[in-house]
């Protein structure tokens, strides 16, 4: 059994509650022996809601090193942030990778605040979030992906561009070496999910894992709750 969670929110980016320390507490106590906070990147402009200011940076930084000293004997904590690839981010981005001991990459829109991944409709943008995800791996922007299969959370068929994605993102993960997160937030704690007339499992998570065997790929899972 996996007994690490590297994919954690905190209060600061508005739809997470409780304390750093309550996360730290309650890992423990369910009986994690590593826990990762990773955080919603802050960029220059604000998002209230959805991920940090800028301003809350340094609390974040200070608050989960205090806990990684006074936990150090009962669990192993890492500082991380999720980010996602926005080229025009990447200088803030860079000074988060020089500091943080780990970075995940959720893609949540296409262009930082524009084109939900939660809204896709069409091929054209699946491809496109493939392509996110290859670019920001080529230039190693991160060390595992979040939630690859959370383009479907409104895509309404299993056509051509999703077998596509799920081929091409097993790709990715086995020539990077970057593993992929089962995530309980996009579809294994929602469990099955209707696609027109199909009652499917995460449909995207299920394909990743044929392909997976199929080109008998050595990447691990990490897994995370958001």
């Amino acid at each position: 059994m996996i007994k690490a969670n590297y994919h954690t929110h905190t209060a600061r980016c508005g739809h997470a509650i409780g304390t750093d320390e309550e996360y730290v507490q309650a890992a423990i106590q369910a009986g994690l022996t590593t826990l990762g906070f990773s955080d919603h990147a802050a960029y220059p402009t604000p998002c209230p809601g959805l991920r940090m200011n800028i301003e809350q940076i340094p609390d974040y930084y200070q608050s989960i090193r205090t806990l990684q000293e006074k936990y150090a004997s009962q669990i192993d904590i890492h500082l991380g942030m999720e980010i996602e690839y926005y080229p025009s981010q990447w200088d803030t981005i860079r000074e988060y990778r020089k500091i943080l001991d780990y970075i995940i990459l959720g893609q949540h829109n296409l262009t930082i605040d524009k084109d939900s991944v939660y809204e896709f409709d069409n091929s054209d943008q699946v491809e496109h979030y493939v392509k996110c995800l290859e670019e920001a791996c080529q230039h190693y922007m991160c060390d595992y992906i979040a939630h690859p299969d959370v383009f479907l959370w409104k895509y309404p068929r299993i056509d051509e561009s999703v077998l596509n994605a799920a081929e091409k993102i097993a790709d990715i993960s086995r020539f990077y070496d970057i593993p992929l997160e089962l995530n309980c937030g996009t579809g294994v704690r929602i469990g099955k999910k209707n696609i027109l007339t199909e009652s499917v499992m995460p449909i995207q998570l299920e394909l990743s894992l044929k392909f997976f065997a199929k080109k008998k790929m050595s990447s691990y899972h990490w897994f995370g709750c958001t």
